[in-house]
């Protein structure tokens, strides 16, 4: 069966295959010193490469080896420190009235919530939290509830109070108790 190509041998490829083909038959054609002098291993190595070479500048221009080490840069997105990974390092259920749920928690407990009003969670007393993420819990929820993580001072919140998570009415807009998650991120 014949086989076709798509695009003709270029030119440097055909060089390529001539080196090649003369330091394959070196030995069969240096009888003489003068003959392997001219066509030695070396010198066809460095015809191939430098044909390699412009083979590759010529289907990939501006493709270089060298820009290849800084790619390795990336790599350390797999091996993250885990004390700066993205990870939460506290965690909490959190019930409508805003008691914890100890057993799907880490470092967040009961004695670090207020409640001053219905739907509004005060949190204090936890170590250097730059954000957070609050998911309501589907089974304590209606239809149109959501909840909102927020950083900074609210009116209604203890002084102490590090950030406040908000849980309301999306379509009526009043608060309203609802348990949900938070993670927690330093």
């Amino acid at each position: 069966m014949k086989k076709s190509y798509d695009r003709p041998i270029s030119i440097s490829m055909a060089v390529t295959v001539i080196a090649l083909s003369f330091s394959l038959a070196e030995p069969v054609v240096a009888g003489t010193d003068t003959m392997a002098r001219q066509i030695s291993t070396a010198k066809v190595k460095r015809i191939a490469k430098t044909v390699a070479n412009q083979e590759i500048n010529r289907r990939v221009p501006g493709l270089s080896v060298g820009s290849a080490v800084s790619a390795q840069s990336a790599n350390t997105a797999n091996t993250a420190n885990f004390a700066n990974s993205a990870n939460p390092v506290l965690f909490a259920r959190v019930a409508a009235n805003g008691g914890v749920f100890t057993a799907n928690s880490k470092g967040v407990s009961s004695a670090n919530v207020a409640s001053p009003l219905p739907g509004v969670y005060c949190f204090s007393g936890l170590p250097g939290i730059k954000g957070g993420q609050v998911t309501l819990d589907i089974f304590d929820t209606v239809d149109d509830e959501v909840g909102q993580f927020g950083l900074g001072d609210i009116l209604v919140c203890p002084v102490e109070a590090q950030f406040v998570v908000v849980t309301f009415s999306q379509s009526g807009g009043f608060l309203v108790p609802t348990a949900f998650f938070l993670h927690l991120y330093q």
